[in-house]
């Protein structure tokens, strides 16, 4: 059969075989299946369900901090927050090392580096923030004066997620450090309470 347009013809392509259909629906369920199943190639890292919103925006939480390594700003933030509950439960305390991220899973440890300074430090994540688009991480004060980015104020950063052998080291060694602030807190109670 042929269709005649102008001075070109036009053939109708033969009918597909049996073994031809059933190849194109195999294709065809195979790149349903994949784009179906939200893998990491398509739509970026994984989610974990978890969200909240703040100021009308939803953010959502990574499932995991595994190759997490971002660029971008860093703030810090201090004296207005000290004393109240971080997102972790824990009371913030801007004379401790810690920092505050928007999606990574609280508890991660990261590495942080000024990109001026070259200076690098490691901090855990136990609270949400900064909730400014172009910032990807607040510090408390304490880790700002370490980085040198508390005079400036915001500073170019890298984040990179610390790999799980490696946090359950300093995650060890941050409980410990704990125990031994608490310890010499309350040897100074106790010294207050008999004077």
């Amino acid at each position: 059969m042929s269709f005649a347009s102008g001075s070109k013809n036009f053939h109708a392509v033969d009918a597909p075989s049996g073994k031809r259909i059933w190849l194109i629906l195999t294709v065809m369920a195979a790149l349903l299946a994949i784009i179906g199943s939200g893998c990491a190639f398509m739509t970026g890292p994984k989610r974990s369900g978890k969200s909240y919103v703040i100021n009308g925006k939803r953010y959502y939480i990574l499932a995991t901090a595994d190759g997490y390594k971002e660029k971008g700003l860093a703030s810090w933030y201090g004296k207005p927050f000290h004393g109240r509950k971080t997102a972790s439960g824990e009371v913030y305390n801007m004379y401790e090392f810690s920092a505050a991220h928007k999606t990574l899973p609280l508890h991660t440890w990261v590495e942080v580096r000024n990109l001026k300074t070259k200076q690098r430090m490691f901090l855990r994540i136990n609270d949400r923030g900064p909730f400014i688009d172009v910032r990807i991480i607040d510090l408390s004060q304490a880790a700002a004066i370490e980085l040198g980015v508390h005079k400036p104020g915001v500073v170019p950063v890298l984040v990179i997620a610390v790999p799980k052998d490696q946090a359950k080291k300093l995650t060890a060694r941050h409980k410990k450090a704990a125990r031994k602030v608490d310890n010499t807190m309350a040897k100074r109670e106790e010294e207050e309470d008999d004077d």
